[in-house]
């Protein structure tokens, strides 16, 4: 009489034992990529002495007086002038958002460690969030143009980002007397695809690696050099419309700046919230996020938007 043998496969014939065979799972869920956060990063000026709790909140500025190069007599007294001021207002508001788990799902889970992974998910969505809140109000800056000075719907595959526009948007941040944000560098913030297609410039007038570059602090995430007055930073987070030029063009944000362009008024710092359990059987578990903050442009002049498309096509 042949063998029977006891296996887990129909090889084993008679002595299969699939049911003692499960699928297996890991244990571990894991997240989607990830960008990192740049925008709120440089929202360096808040207000620091308020009068009162409100909202809105108004940042005053002197308006300086003019410069008067006429000589004045010696026997008549000059006439007085009047100064003058001007104010910046943001509006703070609230945001948030919660997840309700249940017992039994907080119960019958296997994941390991899903409590932290709910929270991650969370937190993920808060910082998130915010970062853009902070990128929409630089948006709204008036010294915004195209490439080409058109409309940035009629912008082709071939109206990039250059070298030279880059210098132009150095002199413009020198002649308005803005400040360097590092040292005597100015920011500047493009997408990978713009970084693509400034960095495949060739030519003295175009970019120029450095031998050695070090920084020693890293406090900046993203950072891919510094060249023509700027240190460059990349990120996924720059305003982006597919499609949004002509023939199917990709219409991207670049971003110049230096100090003060960005402000924020927190009344609430964003958070994470474990939310109270109210049900009769204790069985509702909430936890979510909130802030109450805004921001808004302090400087105009210190900060400039060119738009542009990309030689690579994202569609």
């Amino acid at each position: 009489m042949a063998d029977v043998f006891t296996g887990a496969t129909t090889a084993a014939g008679s002595g299969q034992l699939a049911n003692q065979i499960l699928t297996a799972y890991e244990r571990s869920a894991r997240f989607a990529l990830r960008d990192e956060a740049i925008w709120d990063q440089f929202a360096k000026v808040k207000p620091g002495n308020l009068t009162n709790p409100g909202n809105p909140v108004q940042f005053h500025f002197w308006n300086d007086m003019p410069v008067d190069t006429t000589p004045i007599s010696e026997v008549t007294d000059v006439d007085a002038v009047g100064l003058s001021d001007t104010t910046v207002t943001i509006s703070p508001a609230e945001y948030g958002r919660a997840v309700l788990k249940t017992l039994r799902i907080m119960t019958d889970d296997f994941l390991v460690g899903w409590d932290a992974d709910v929270a991650n998910l969370v937190n993920e969505n808060m910082v998130k969030t915010v970062d853009l809140l902070a990128r929409d109000a630089v948006d709204s800056a008036s010294n915004t143009t195209t490439v080409t000075g058109g409309a940035s719907s009629s912008l082709t595959a071939a109206n990039v980002l250059t070298a030279s526009l880059i210098r132009q948007q150095h002199a413009r941040l020198v002649r308005a007397n803005v400040s360097p944000w590092f040292g005597d560098k100015y920011a500047a913030i493009l997408s990978p695809e713009v970084g693509y297609d400034l960095k495949s410039e060739t030519g003295d007038a175009g970019w120029l690696v450095p031998a050695a570059y070090v920084d020693t602090a890293r406090i900046y995430n993203n950072e891919i050099g510094i060249w023509g007055g700027f240190k460059f930073i990349e990120s996924n987070r720059t305003k982006l419309a597919i499609d949004g030029g002509n023939g199917s063009a990709d219409v991207h944000s670049s971003y110049f700046f230096g100090q003060e362009f960005l402000a924020k008024a927190e009344s609430i710092a964003p958070r994470i919230v474990m939310g109270p359990v109210t049900d009769r059987l204790m069985r509702f578990r909430p936890i979510g996020w909130h802030a109450y903050l805004g921001y808004g442009i302090l400087r105009q002049p210190a900060v400039r938007i060119l738009v542009s498309s990309s030689s690579i096509d994202l569609t």
